[in-house]
């Protein structure tokens, strides 16, 4: 199917990394007329030096994974990339979607895909951005490999993340110490199994990273003592994008318990043909994100003439 130069989509997709680029793979290979919109925005994961566990692709940098992920959707003449943010969805006649490009642009879609994820709100701490994304991780899983056998620190911002931390540093390093924030409680069943961890407990907000060339090196607590560390597991507080807020507000979508859009097992909304996948419904890593934007794209297929 040859691609039209109008306005009128069967599928808009606001987003390109791995949730966005798989949808638009499995419609393209139905013959749907699509539309993605890639932000000019590094996208959330560009301080990676690689994304790891999306089998095939592991190692490969996030610009590298899109624009291999794109030469293959191309292929299929079914698909238009265009390099420009999502400011608006709106309601259009005949349950449609318009949607409006920070540049100007303007389309009208039958689907509308959002897979814009969410973005870290990173604390102002002296050295954190230096590092972020390399020896500052928020995920073991997709750095720790690369963070192997050094000393770790943990900042357990949330009773969650104290519980389940300590449990799971193990796979990477045996050298850990804990960071325990005032508004978080140890109690002293905890304190005794991190004892028994060989995990020390240090008090206090992290005020100061410090490093060399982006490699850590050691933290300032707000008592000022210093600690000697060398990879923090830090994982910051998220927030929607402002494009988030403003779907959910006029399509009065329903949040789940954690405050993220609710939909169906196939990741449609409450709004009929509006479909929500990857972070935008929490953390789910590139094959996670990806994986359900498969199954959303095959639900479109599959109710299409219904």
């Amino acid at each position: 199917m040859t691609i039209t130069s109008n306005n009128n989509y069967d599928v808009a997709i606001v987003g390109a990394g791995p949730a966005g680029l798989q949808a638009a793979l499995v419609l393209s290979r139905t013959r749907k007329h699509i539309i993605v919109f890639d932000s000019p925005e590094p996208p959330r994961n560009h301080a990676s030096h690689g994304v790891h566990n999306l089998l095939g692709l592991d190692g490969l940098l996030p610009d590298e994974i899109r624009e291999r992920s794109w030469s293959q959707i191309s292929v299929y003449e079914s698909a238009r990339r265009i390099r420009e943010a999502v400011i608006a969805v709106q309601p259009a006649d005949g349950g449609d979607f318009a949607l409006t490009g920070s540049a100007g642009t303007a389309v009208r879609a039958r689907h509308v895909v959002l897979a814009v994820g969410y973005r870290d709100v990173y604390p102002e701490v002296p050295g954190f951005r230096e590092c972020w994304g390399s020896t500052i991780i928020p995920c073991p899983f997709c750095d720790g490999y690369e963070n192997r056998d050094r000393v770790w620190g943990l900042v357990a911002n949330s009773e969650l993340a104290l519980e389940h931390m300590p449990l799971i540093v193990k796979h990477w390093t045996t050298a850990a110490k804990l960071f325990l924030p005032a508004h978080v409680t140890l109690t002293a069943a905890r304190r005794e199994v991190l004892e028994q961890q060989g995990i020390g407990v240090y008090k206090g907000e992290i005020v100061a990273v410090h490093h060399t060339h982006g490699m850590v090196e050691g933290v300032t607590l707000t008592s000022g003592e210093q600690v000697d560390v060398q990879t923090l597991w830090w994982r910051p507080p998220e927030a929607p994008l402002p494009l988030t807020r403003q779907v959910i507000d006029t399509f009065h979508l329903e949040l789940d318990s954690s405050g993220f859009i609710k939909t169906d097992a196939f990741y449609q909304t409450g709004t009929p043909r509006l479909w929500a996948v990857g972070d935008i419904k929490g953390w789910a890593g590139a094959l996670g994100a990806a994986q359900a934007a498969g199954l959303a794209a095959t639900a479109i297929v599959r109710d299409w003439y219904a």
